[in-house]
């Protein structure tokens, strides 16, 4: 009893950051008249690097620096888009392959929502309200080699 106690003691918990390790990689969502593309470095020291452009009639209209790291003890997921003021989005809930970001007092999107659909599918979800109604947009994302 006493050495099944040590061995639980001594196996270390995997670190939080690992819950989003099924996003590493280059993800990309093709359009009629452009591409939404998200670019994430795997898990290390303890987070998670992004970035992601949309490019719409061959000219960039959007583009966003993302990171995904522990803060205040959770996952919180940090996004700076198109150079405006950084937001944080803790982690709401997790599941494998499953990772729920949210952020009630921010404008839009309050919620960030990255779903795994197998090894070469993600779905990515930003919702919440404008002007009292709700809203979202989806990105089903099909795994690119990254020198797209």
């Amino acid at each position: 009893m006493l050495a099944l106690l040590f061995a639980l003691q001594a196996a270390p918990a995997a670190p939080a950051i690992d819950q989003a390790a099924f996003l590493a990689g280059c993800w990309r969502q093709e359009r009629p008249n452009g591409v939404v593309e998200e670019q994430w470095l795997a898990p290390g020291g303890g987070m998670m690097l992004g970035m992601g452009r949309t490019v719409r009639d061959g000219a960039a209209r959007s583009y966003e620096f993302t990171r995904i790291q522990e803060a205040d003890g959770r996952l919180t997921f940090f996004a700076i888009p198109s150079g405006q003021p950084a937001a944080a989005f803790p982690l709401k809930s997790a599941a494998p392959g499953e990772l729920v970001f949210e952020n009630p007092a921010h404008d839009f999107p309050q919620r960030v929502i990255y779903k795994s659909q197998g090894e070469n599918g993600l779905l990515g979800r930003i919702e919440g309200e404008i002007g009292g109604k709700a809203r979202s947009v989806d990105f089903p994302y099909k795994r690119c080699s990254g020198a797209d």
